[in-house]
Parts: structure tokens; sequence; C-alpha cells
């Protein structure tokens, strides 16, 4: 029976959803249509009905990835002066992996090591997905009446990918912890140095 367009539809966001999940635990070349679709409950053979390639998968599974992350995030500000909105969005961030829900996972920690021979479609997504977090963070640090304001955002989230990056390598958990906790601390020097030069002036 041929399924209506809404149907169609509805197992094209259940791929992509799963995707976003899969491929950002497994990374890109550990990741297999097969593996996305077993765990989506679909047979392999109903892929290419919806996506051209793997690749073209992962770039939407991204796309997904981050707006999940941006989801979450809005609804865990919401209504937050912009100085706890910025600390909670750096802590949301630093701690995806400890967290017991797994469906956060940003595609530049996860992915990135494999991002410089990735499809382009799947750069233009992580690097999209970048240029919204900076500018996201640029917006709240505005409201501060923070001068250059975009260089500091672009600040905070080069040591919040890479604080969370080094972390994937530690060999226990209180290492782990340990990196986490420090990036945070430069985060807030970060911040305080920002907001001091503010009043300064």
């Amino acid at each position: 029976m041929r399924k209506s367009k809404s149907e169609t539809a509805e197992t094209r966001k259940r791929i992509v959803d799963t995707a976003s999940v899969v491929i950002m635990q497994n990374g890109l070349a550990a990741t297999g249509i097969a593996d996305v679709m077993a765990a989506a409950g679909l047979t392999q053979g109903g892929f290419y009905r919806h996506f051209e390639s793997k690749e073209h998968l992962a770039a939407e599974a991204s796309e997904a990835a981050f707006e999940k992350i941006f989801d979450m995030m809005g609804k865990q500000v919401a209504g937050l002066p912009p100085l706890e909105a910025i600390t909670k969005i750096v802590h949301l961030y630093l701690h995806q992996r400890l967290s017991k829900n797994q469906d956060h996972l940003c595609p530049l920690v996860h992915l990135g090591s494999e991002l410089p021979n990735a499809d382009e479609r799947i750069k233009a997504a992580a690097n999209m997905g970048y240029k919204r977090t900076v500018g996201h963070l640029a917006g709240l640090l505005q409201q501060l009446q923070i001068e250059q304001s975009l260089d500091v955002a672009d600040a905070l989230v080069a040591t919040m990918v890479g604080a969370v990056t080094v972390s994937r390598l530690a060999l226990s958990a209180a290492s782990e912890k340990s990196i986490l906790n420090h990036a945070e601390s430069t985060v807030q020097l970060v911040l305080k140095a920002a907001l001091d030069g503010r009043k300064a002036k």
C-alpha cells in the first residue's frame, strides 16, 4: 500500500531525528545507513526513497542536531536575565555528554575531527550552526552593553567546543569533569573581564 505524503514526510523526519543522535554518538565514518535505519525501526531498502546518499542524510541530521540544541537551550533560559542566560547556556553545552539525555549532542564536537574531509553540505551545516551559536551569545552580550560582543562570543564558543572535545579524551570521569569545570571558570573570567571593561568606560 502506497504511503500518503504526510506518512512519507513523517518517516523522513523519523530517519533524520534518529540520525541526529546515532551519527553524533558514533561519528560519520562509523555510522552506516543500515545503523540509522535499524535504530529508526525501518528497513534499509527504504532509505533511498528519502535521501540520495549518506552524506545528504548526515547534513540534514547535523542541522536537526543543532535545532534540538537551540530549542532545548531556548526553553532552559527563557525569561532569564542576559548574564544568567549566558551562564546557563555555557553550563548546558559543556555538560552535554554528561547528561542522561543524549539527544542534544553538538556536531561541532562530535563530528569535529571528521569535518575537514566531510561532504560540503555537512561542512555548511556545521558552519551555520557555529555562526548561529556565536550570534545568539553575541545578542545576549549586547544586552549587557559589552563592546565587541561578536568577538567575545566567538571566544566563548571556541572555549566551549574545545573543552568538550578535549574532555572526550579523558581517561576518567573525574578528569573529564575537571576539564569542563576549568573551562566553565575560564568562561566566567572572560565574562568578568568584558563586564569590567564596560564599567571602566
